[in-house]
């Protein structure tokens, strides 16, 4: 979906979109340009030089005149270097930020997330050589700093309950674990390197065994180096994340735990700091455990209830609808989400949990939801197991944890900072109208409270498949009874003029149209007719999974 706004005075877009892992032909001028840019400033700041073997060559015999025109330069020359060096890194923060950034799943970083990654970077790059001056202490140092930074790794079981904890955003949380992850192999991988040149290599051993699995002090060919970098490296892309979650997940909690019993037995007993890193990430690992543990009892037990029950309703081939009965109501706000399980899929997804927004829920009369929906697209997995395996309308039973958010939608911000804008436009497509629902629902609850400043809340929706619209109708048919607003649904399968919508719904509040939506039109009418400012909130495929 593109939005063609032309000359249109819109300052302000939300939305997201697919991101696609491929360089486009200005991000590789800007990546040539960077690289040249850099060899030519190791090649005139080469630190094995002195400062002396930049400044200019002053032919004078006399000592004193030369010291006096190099203590001159010594300031304008590191004014200079300060000044190339945020050239320099204004120039990365570019080019990593359209590309790079993308395939490391951090392309959302603000400026100051980049300067603090910097000075991460930065600062661990000092620890690695203050204090140290011989290359067996620089490879003591690097194995320390990899363990270190284990303790951040192994906060949390899950990047849910940990950024929970931190109070942070899921995806804050997430570049933490990735940043840390990539420091401790980078510093692993500097520690196998100077242990190599200085030690032998013996399998016999324990240390040597447990340092192979591990990959410190490892003396092993370059195929088995070669082999355990590409298994690194296809375990962190997203597309294959995306692809075999179970496999993924499963495959990286085990490599987890192995790593570390490895460590521990890598690491000699006299050794007593370096193993205080591992028991404090174990300590750490052990409490956010036993706190999630708890929480899930305290969601899916309650005293005189049922557990959780889930009530799977299909739509068309691949829709599913799914209610959860929950035993705890809580109160819901737009973005949450919770980790979903269901052991009757089978053993293998006993204990497994997947993440789902909350796409809808009824209320008590206290205000708190006693029952939660779901909606997602069958595609392999998890969700194709709940579409095959559950019967229609037939309780089954299934647990929670949660609920986690609400998520911020690209870092714009909550319900809350939606509430400040007077107009609203929000535009979907398929079954990403189930990431607009809550937040409608939640405006027009906000609204009767009189604690928003939204006036006009505008919907267009165009249906991708068959069964997308009558998967979320009897919710948009509840929402337009609380307000008279404006909701265009747009069929590309049907032949309808599109001058002629067809009103549908029970108060006939709902236009529909047949035939692809004229974004830049829509847009231009709602400039026309807005009240306040204008936000556009898009979502495409949000809710696939």
């Amino acid at each position: 979906m593109s939005l063609d706004t032309g000359k249109l005075p819109v300052t302000r877009i939300h939305g997201t979109d697919l991101a696609h892992l491929r360089f486009t032909e200005s991000e590789r001028k800007e990546f040539i340009q960077l690289w040249l840019f850099f060899h030519y400033l190791l090649c005139r700041l080469d630190p094995r030089q002195p400062v002396e073997a930049y400044l200019p060559d002053v032919k004078d015999p006399d000592d004193n005149l030369v010291d006096s025109t190099q203590e001159r330069l010594c300031p304008y020359f590191i004014i200079i270097s300060v000044v190339i060096t945020l050239m320099a890194l204004h120039w990365l923060y570019r080019c990593l930020s359209s590309a790079t950034f993308r395939l490391l799943q951090i392309d959302t970083l603000s400026p100051l997330g980049f300067v603090l990654l910097i000075f991460y970077f930065a600062g661990t790059a000092i620890f690695n050589f203050v204090g140290a001056t011989t290359t067996a202490e620089k490879g003591v140092r690097a194995a320390q700093l990899a363990l270190a930074n284990l303790i951040p790794l192994y906060f949390s079981s899950g990047r849910e309950f940990g950024a929970h904890i931190l109070g942070i955003s899921l995806e804050a949380y997430g570049i933490i674990h990735r940043t840390t992850g990539f420091m401790a192999a980078l510093q692993a991988a500097i520690h196998v390197t100077i242990g190599y040149q200085n030690n032998a290599f013996n399998l016999s051993s324990p240390t040597g065994f447990n340092g192979l699995l591990v990959g410190f002090k490892s003396h092993i060919n370059a195929q088995w180096f070669s082999g355990g970098c590409m298994l690194l490296s296809l375990l962190i892309l997203p597309m294959v994340k995306r692809r075999v979650y179970e496999v993924f997940f499963i495959t990286h909690l085990v490599c987890a735990v192995i790593a570390l019993v490895a460590i521990w037995r890598h690491i000699d007993s006299s050794h007593s700091q370096s193993r205080r890193y591992i028991l404090a990430s174990l300590c750490g690992l052990t409490a956010t455990g036993a706190l999630q543990l708890l929480r899930l009892i305290y969601r899916n037990v309650a005293v005189g209830r049922k557990s959780v029950r889930i009530v799977a309703r299909p739509y068309s081939e691949d829709i599913v609808q799914a209610v959860l009965y929950i035993p705890r109501p809580w109160k819901v706000r737009a973005g949450e989400r919770i980790n979903l399980g269901v052991p009757f899929l089978g053993l293998f997804y006993l204990f497994q949990a997947h993440p789902f927004t909350i796409a809808w829920w009824e209320e008590d009369y206290e205000g708190n939801a006693d029952s939660i929906s779901l909606m997602f697209r069958a595609r392999t997995g998890f969700t194709r197991k709940v579409l095959d395996c559950l019967e229609p309308d037939r309780e089954y039973w299934a647990w929670i944890d949660g609920p986690f958010g609400p998520s911020s939608p690209q870092n714009f911000g909550s319900s809350r900072e939606i509430a400040d804008f007077g107009h609203i436009l929000m535009v979907t497509t398929g079954i990403g109208i189930a990431a607009q629902l809550p937040y409608i629902k939640e405006l027009l609850r906000k609204y009767r409270n009189a604690s928003v400043n939204t006036q006009t809340i505008s919907l267009v929706w165009q249906l991708d498949r068959t069964g997308d619209w009558e998967s979320a109708r009897d919710w948009l048919q509840q929402l337009v009874k609380e307000d008279d607003g404006y909701v265009a649904v747009y069929d590309p399968l049907r032949t309808d003029s599109p001058q002629e919508p067809r009103k549908i719904g029970h108060h006939e509040l709902i236009s529909l149209y047949g035939g692809e939506v004229n974004w830049a039109d829509i847009l231009a009418g709602e400039m026309g007719k807005r009240t306040g400012k204008l936000l556009l909130y898009s979502f495409r495929k949000a809710a696939d999974t």
